[in-house]
C-alpha cells in the first residue's frame, strides 16, 4: 500500500506524540497544530480502535466548540453512496478547501488554509461498539512576516552599501517587519554571529529591532549586516543585508632612511610612506618651525592599502634647524594627522627675531621709553645690524632720541610717528636675514582730525553750510579751524571727530564768546553712527554767536588744544562766478556756473532770460544747482540770461549773460538772399552817402571858425575891467593853489580791513 511522504511526516509526528503526551492529554488536552497561511493544515484525528472486530461508522469535526459539525464522514456499511458522497461539508467558508483522509494516518486537510481558519477544532469519532472518541486540536495560522525594511537616519535604505561611515561615528539601523503572525523576532547577525536579538517595539503592525553601535570601528570596514526575521519553523526566514563601508583614517605615517646631515647645493630625496586610510590621504609636506612653515613639492603615488611620496629637496643654510615633516591627512579626518618628521642639520646665513625688552609691552603712552632686541642666530656669526621702521633705516641719532647699541635699539620719548613695524636685520659672509616685523603700538591723548566735517539745520529743513577752514599747527595741538554761518532761529549740527588711541574717547563741549563760558548740556550733544560727537546748535540771538570748542579724552588723557568751531551770522548768498553759455540750438540754451558762497544757509539758482530787444520774459528755471538747460526759446533771437543764487534771507547779485539762438534752415535762406540784394544796392547808394557827408562836414567846419572868431572878439573888449573884477587869470597866492585850467590830481587813500572789523553783532544786524 502506497503511502504518501505527507502522510508519513504526519504519522511520525502521532506516534511521537503518542509517546511523549501523558495519558491525561488524550482526555481533554489541547495538542496545537501550526499551518503556514496559504498552505495546507494537516488536523490529524485518532480513529484506531481497542477491538480489532470494531470499526469507525461516523467522524464529526466541530469548529470552536459548536453544536453543528462542520464537517462529517459517514463511514458506516450498508450504504450505497459513493465513497466522495459520504464526505458532507456544513462549513460555507470551508467549501473546496476541506477534505479529510481516513487513511492509514487519518486527518483533516485544509488548503489552502487562511488566517480565519485558526481556531480550535475537535474530531469525534464513533464507532460501532466502542464509545465514541474526541481529538481535541488548536489551530494556529502562521503568516509569515514582510520583507523587513532598512533604514538610517529616518531614510530608507534602497542600496545594499552604506557609506562610506566616519571612523569612530555611531551607527544606527533600525529594522522592521510589517505583519506577521505571530509577531516574528527580529535578529541583527555579522558574519553568523549575532550582533542584537532585542526587539525594541512591536505590535499588530509592525515590529521593529535597532541595531546601535556607539563607535565604529576599522573592524566594520566592509561587514555585512543582516536582520533576520522569523515566526516559524516551516518557511524560511525573510532577511534584509547592508554592507557597511567606511572611510579610514591613516594608522602609519614614517619617513624612509631619511639623511642624518645635509650639504648645502646638494639634492637630496626623502621618501615618506603612509597605510591604513580609506580614500587615499593627502600627503603633504612642510618645512620650517613652529612659527612659520614652507610647504614643499612632491611626487605621490597610491597603492592598495599604501601611499608614498618622494621630496626632492636641495639644500640650503636656511634649512638648518628646521624641521621636514611628512603629514598625511584623510581630508575627512581633518583633526586627525599623522605626521613623521626630521630635524635638518644645515649650515646657514643668519636668522634674526625682533623682540622688546623686558618688562616692555608693544602697547606704550605717548612719551615712554621702548627698548628692542634682534636675536641672531648665524654660522659664521655675524658682523652687521640693521634697523628698520616701515621699511625706512634707522640710525644712531642721540639727539633724535635714538640709540642704537649692539643689537639693541632705544626709542627715548617715542611719539605716535614712531608707531608701526619694526624689522632688524644680520648680516654675515653668508647673506642677510630680516626678521620677522614686530609692530609696536603707541597710545596717546586725543587730536582734532585734519579734516572735520560738519552740517546745519535750520526750521524745518537741513541746511549744509559752506565755511572756510584754517588749519592750526600740527604736533599735539588742536586742528583745523572750521567756520559755521547760519541765521538766527536755524538749527546747525555741528559734528567734531579725533585721531586717538586708544580710540574709545569721550567727548565734552564748551560755548565761548566775548559774553559767557559754559559747557554745553548733554541734552545738545549726540554721538553719530560714525562715531562723531555732534552739537546741535541754535542762535537765538546775536550774543549767541561764538566759538565752540570740542574737547576729547581717553585712557591716555585730555586732547591738549580743543578743535575750535566759529559760528557766525548767516546772509545773503555770493552770486554764481563762471557763468557761461555752454550750448546753444535753434531753441534751447544751456548755462553752466559754479556756486558762490551760500551765505551759510542752503541755496538755490534761477536763471531768467528775456528777449534782449522787447524785454519780454521767456523763461524762468531753478535748480539746486547752477547748471540750466533753458529751452522752448525763439529761433534767431538775441536773449538776456540773469542768474542768481537764492537763499532763506534774499537773493544774491544777478550775472548777466548774454546769447542768442541759431536760425532755423529756412530763416536762414531767405535772409542770405536779403542780403546779397542789399548788397548789390549798396554800391550806387554809398556814392550817394559819401557825397553827402562831406558837404555836411565843411559846413560844420565853417560854422566853428566863425563861432570862434566871435568868442575872441568879446573877450578882448573886457580888458582891465575884467581882471579888475578877479575873472582873469591871476597868479596862485600860494603855492597850493589850482587853477581851474589844471587837472585836479585825487589820491585814493588806503584804507585798512582792520578799521572796518565789527563785532559778530553788528555784522549779524547787516546780515539779517
Amino acid at each position: 500500500m502506497f503511502v504518501a511522504q505527507g502522510d508519513l511526516i504526519l504519522l511520525i509526528c502521532i506516534t511521537f506524540l503518542r509517546q511523549t503526551v501523558p495519558a491525561a492529554a488524550h482526555k481533554g488536552m489541547w495538542r496545537k497544530v501550526e499551518a503556514v497561511s496559504g498552505r495546507e493544515a494537516v488536523l490529524p484525528c485518532e480513529v484506531g480502535t481497542s477491538d480489532a472486530s470494531d470499526m469507525v461508522y461516523v467522524v464529526l469535526w466541530y469548529r470552536n466548540g459548536d453544536k453543528e459539525p462542520i464537517y462529517s464522514f459517514d463511514n458506516r456499511p450498508g450504504r450505497l453512496q459513493a465513497s466522495e458522497d459520504r464526505h458532507t461539508i456544513k462549513s460555507d467558508i470551508l467549501q473546496g478547501r476541506v477534505n479529510f483522509r481516513p487513511g492509514l494516518l487519518p486527518a483533516l486537510h485544509i488548503k489552502p488554509v487562511m488566517t480565519h481558519d485558526q481556531a480550535n477544532y475537535t474530531c469525534r469519532v464513533d464507532f460501532r461498539i466502542a464509545s465514541s472518541r474526541r481529538t481535541h486540536l488548536s489551530l494556529q495560522v502562521v503568516v509569515p512576516p514582510e520583507e523587513p525594511v532598512l533604514r538610517v537616519g529616518g531614510q530608507r535604505v534602497t542600496d545594499s552599501v552604506l557609506g562610506p561611515l566616519q571612523e569612530g561615528s555611531p551607527l544606527a539601523i533600525t529594522c522592521s517587519v510589517a505583519g506577521g503572525v505571530p509577531p516574528p523576532s527580529l535578529v541583527w547577525m555579522r558574519h553568523k554571529k549575532i550582533l542584537d536579538d532585542l526587539v525594541e517595539s512591536r505590535s499588530a503592525a509592525i515590529t521593529v529591532n535597532q541595531l546601535s553601535i556607539g563607535r565604529l570601528t576599522r573592524a566594520f570596514h566592509n561587514a555585512r549586516l543582516t536582520c533576520v526575521a522569523a515566526n516559524n519553523n516551516v518557511t524560511t526566514p525573510v532577511q534584509a543585508s547592508i554592507t557597511v563601508t567606511m572611510n579610514l583614517r591613516p594608522i602609519v605615517t614614517r619617513l624612509e632612511a631619511h639623511p642624518k646631515g645635509l650639504r648645502v647645493g646638494r639634492d637630496y630625496e626623502i621618501t615618506c610612506t603612509t597605510a591604513g586610510s580609506r580614500p587615499h590621504p593627502n600627503i603633504t609636506w612642510t618645512l620650517g618651525n613652529i612659527a612659520s612653515v614652507t610647504p614643499l613639492p612632491a611626487h605621490t603615488e597610491h597603492g592598495v592599502n599604501k601611499s608614498t611620496s618622494t621630496v626632492r629637496i636641495t639644500a640650503a643654510r636656511r634649512h638648518h634647524g628646521q624641521r621636514l615633516t611628512c603629514t598625511s591627512l584623510n581630508p575627512l579626518y581633518p583633526a586627525y594627522p599623522l605626521s613623521d618628521s626630521v630635524l635638518l642639520n644645515v649650515t646657514y646665513p643668519p636668522v634674526a627675531t625682533i623682540e622688546l625688552g623686558r618688562g616692555v609691552s608693544s602697547v606704550v603712552k605717548e612719551g615712554e621709553d621702548i627698548y628692542f632686541n634682534c636675536n641672531v642666530d648665524s654660522n659664521p656669526p655675524t658682523y652687521k645690524i640693521s634697523w628698520y621702521h616701515r621699511g625706512v633705516p634707522i640710525y644712531h641719532g642721540p639727539d633724535n632720541a635714538v640709540l642704537l647699541s649692539g643689537n639693541s635699539l632705544a626709542l627715548r620719548a617715542v611719539t605716535r610717528h614712531q608707531a608701526g613695524p619694526y624689522v632688524c636685520s644680520a648680516s654675515n659672509v653668508e647673506g642677510d636675514a630680516h626678521s620677522s616685523p614686530l609692530n609696536l603700538s603707541v597710545n596717546y591723548a586725543p587730536v582734532c582730525r585734519d579734516e572735520v566735517g560738519g552740517g546745519g539745520g535750520g526750521g524745518t529743513g537741513e541746511f549744509s553750510s559752506s565755511s572756510s577752514s584754517s588749519s592750526s599747527p600740527g604736533g599735539g595741538g588742536g586742528g583745523p579751524t572750521k567756520v559755521y554761518a547760519t541765521g538766527l532761529g536755524q538749527y546747525i549740527n555741528v559734528s567734531c571727530e579725533v585721531k586717538a588711541s586708544p580710540s574709545d574717547v569721550r567727548y565734552s563741549w564748551v560755548f565761548n564768546n566775548s559774553v559767557t563760558s559754559e559747557r554745553l548740556p548733554g541734552d545738545q550733544v549726540f554721538t553719530s553712527a560714525d562715531g562723531r560727537s555732534v552739537v546741535r546748535f541754535l542762535a537765538r540771538a546775536h550774543k549767541d554767536y561764538g566759538t565752540l570748542q570740542c574737547w576729547a579724552e581717553n585712557a591716555v588723557g585730555r586732547m591738549i588744544t580743543p578743535c575750535l568751531f566759529h559760528v557766525m551770522p548767516a546772509g545773503r548768498p555770493e552770486r554764481p562766478v563762471g557763468c557761461a553759455v555752454v550750448n546753444k540750438t535753434y531753441d534751447s540754451l544751456a548755462v553752466g556756473c559754479t556756486p558762490g558762497f551760500d551765505g551759510g544757509l542752503e541755496q538755490t539758482f534761477l536763471a531768467k532770460v528775456f528777449e534782449a530787444v522787447t524785454g519780454r520774459s521767456q523763461v524762468n528755471v531753478s535748480a539746486r544747482w547752477p547748471n540750466f538747460t533753458l529751452e522752448g526759446l525763439t529761433p534767431g533771437l538775441d536773449y538776456v540770461i540773469q542768474v542768481m543764487a537764492r537763499n532763506s534771507l534774499g537773493d544774491s547779485p544777478s550775472v548777466k549773460l548774454e546769447a542768442f539762438t541759431y536760425k532755423m534752415a529756412e530763416n536762414r535762406m531767405r535772409d542770405e538772399q536779403v542780403e546779397e540784394e542789399l548788397r548789390s544796392s549798396g554800391a550806387v547808394a554809398g556814392a550817394l552817402l559819401a557825397s553827402v557827408i562831406v558837404v555836411v562836414a565843411l559846413l560844420v567846419i565853417l560854422a566853428l571858425i566863425a563861432r570862434c572868431i566871435w568868442t575872441r572878439r568879446r573877450l578882448g573888449g573886457l580888458g582891465d575891467s575884467s581882471r579888475r573884477k578877479g575873472r582873469g587869470y591871476a597868479p596862485p597866492d600860494k603855492p597850493g593853489n589850482i587853477s581851474d585850467d589844471e587837472d585836479v590830481q585825487f589820491e585814493v587813500p588806503t584804507i585798512s580791513l582792520e578799521a572796518h572789523r565789527d563785532p559778530i553783532t553788528h555784522i549779524a544786524d547787516q546780515a539779517l
